[in-house]
This record gives C-alpha cells, structure tokens and sequence, in this order.
C-alpha cells in the first residue's frame, strides 16, 4: 500500500484502507468454495488438498489486482518490479513462481497450482459475419483480464469502479460483459449519468425495477441478482455545499442497505444488488468524486490499449 502511494500515479486517487480492503475482497474469491454450507464444502477432497500448495500463489494475484489494480501502465512495470523484489526477500520467488512478462498479464488458476497466460483462458476467437462491423468486439489482453476481475467480484458482492481515460473502452466492455457473459441469475440494469441528474431520478429509477419480497425489503425478482452499471459516475454536477446528490443517495444505499421512501417515510431494505461504476479521471466536466463513496469499490484501471491489444484487433477484423 505504501508503495502504490508513494510509487506509482493512480487515474483516481484511493484511500490506504480501500486498497487493503480490495485485497481482501479478490482473497474471498478464492475462499468462498472451502466455506462450508449445511456442514458440506463446494469442492471435492482433491482440490482442498491444492489450497495448501496455491496459497502465495493466490496472495500474490490478490495483492498485484487489489493494492496494484488502480494504478496506470508505467506503474505496474514498477509494481511488478516490486512484487518480485518483495518474494525474492522473503525467499518465496521459487515457490510462487512467477513467469517472465508482468505479473498482471497472467491468471492464477488454483485447480492446477499454476499461472495461465490470460488468453489461454478463452476458446480462440471466431469473428461470425452475420455480427455487423460496429457491434464487433474482439477479446485482447486487457479486456480478458479486466472482465476476469470484475465477473469475480461481482459474483461475489463486491462492487468494482472501471477508471481510465476516454477510449479505452469502459463502457462497451463492461456492458457487453453485464449483458452477454454473466452467470444466468444476473441481470443488468443500465445507468448513465449526465451533469443534470438528480438523486430522485436514480432512485425512482432503481426503485421501479425492484419487486418486494417482503415487508420493509425489496429486490430483484426472486432467483435474480441486478448487477446496476452506472457509467459516467462522475458527471454529475456539485450542489451549494459541495455534495453530489446521485451519488450521495447510492452511497447510501452502500453504507446502510437501502434508502427511505419519500411518500411513506419508511426504510426499504434492498438486497441481491451489485454496482459497477465507470468514469474518467476528474476534469473537462468530470468531479473528483468523495472518498466517503469510492471506499466501497474495487477499483480496476483501463490504461491505453497496449500494442499486443491494437495488433491483435487489427489482424482479426
């Protein structure tokens, strides 16, 4: 954590306690199969016997996508210099065995005790010519591993926040990602943002989309996950005291679980409910965006497109 303060430069600046709790969130990930339900684990004997064997392994990857995920592209050649630097001092650079490249440009596949290239982690990809030229997406390195990260986290609870600058592709990927290649209980719910938005509006929106399961507690419709993509999180414009209110009234949410209703005055409790973010760093319309809203995120940055990325689109379309 210190590092990635002192070290790299960040789209979006974080707080200590965010990257640490970023960490632990990707860390549960892998956890969650050996938690045993009604006294029964998810996992056979054989792959419990692996947790053992994978564990600096899962550490590290947590590490580099939870304290290193935020920052920009010159940073993670720094970060994976220190992230090598740090196992070969504690002895452990043979037993993690981290590949030559850098260490966010592979998975942590713990069935098998090793790193994957990301690519290797899809079927090849075959471009179908009944698809038109504009609605063409091509898997390249980053998207791959950016929707990895983001499909892990929300599928688990956790909210993820996509910073980059405009052009990398925030929007189309993470849409693509809600309405295409999720787990068949999540359902997305589109949100965009613009300088004119106001609180009763997202919450009206949000609220007309909810079913009630019970008194006092709404949600999606029974069997269902929302997974709510908000885009453009930081257009909003600021109130007289600096305040902004969409955001305020999903902050919230996030800190106490639902919201009140404005007619009846009464709490609504809502639940089965992830949000994913995307916005650009502050500036040309943008706001820096409170902290007191941001701590509740996993951030993942979308740096420029890499060159392996640009080749790799050209030479399939």
């Amino acid at each position: 954590v210190r590092f990635t303060r002192k070290q790299t430069k960040e789209y979006c600046a974080t707080v200590d306690n965010n990257l640490v709790t970023s960490t632990l969130n990707i860390l549960h990930t892998f956890w969650t199969p050996f938690i045993p339900i009604d006294g029964a684990y998810e996992v056979a004997d054989e792959l419990a016997a692996q947790l053992p064997l994978v564990l600096e392994k899962v550490v590290v990857f947590a590490v580099v996508w939870g304290a290193g995920g935020s920052s920009d592209t010159a940073s993670r050649n720094k970060f994976d210099k220190f992230v090598r630097e740090k196992l070969a001092e504690a002895h452990l650079a043979e037993a993690v065995g981290l590949p030559d490249g850098l260490v966010y440009d592979y998975s942590c596949d713990a069935s098998t005790n090793s790193w994957v290239p990301w690519m290797e982690t899809l079927p090849p990809f075959e471009l179908s010519p009944k698809v038109e030229f504009l609605d063409i997406i091509v898997p390249t390195l980053d998207s791959v591993r950016y929707m990895w990260v983001l499909e892990r986290l929300v599928t688990h609870n956790c909210h993820v926040l996509c910073v980059g600058p405009t052009g990398t592709g925030k929007t189309l990927q993470v849409a693509n990602k809600l309405m295409n290649g999720m787990p068949e209980q999540y359902s997305p719910v589109l949100i965009g943002f613009s300088a004119q938005t106001s609180a009763n509006q997202t919450q009206d929106l949000l609220d007309a989309k909810m079913d009630k399961r019970r008194k006092g507690i709404f949600g999606p419709p029974a069997g269902k996950k929302f997974t709510v993509f908000v885009d453009d999180v930081n257009m909003p414009q600021r109130e007289q005291y600096g305040a902004q209110p969409p955001i305020e009234i999903l902050r919230f949410w996030m800190g106490h679980g639902g919201w009140y209703d404005r007619k009846a005055m009464e709490f609504r409790k809502i639940i089965d409910i992830a949000f994913v973010g995307a916005m650009g760093p502050p500036g040309g319309g943008r706001q820096p965006v409170t902290n007191r809203f941001l701590r509740y995120f996993n951030f993942i940055a979308f740096p420029e497109l890499e060159d392996v990325s640009i080749k790799t689109i050209y030479q399939l379309v």
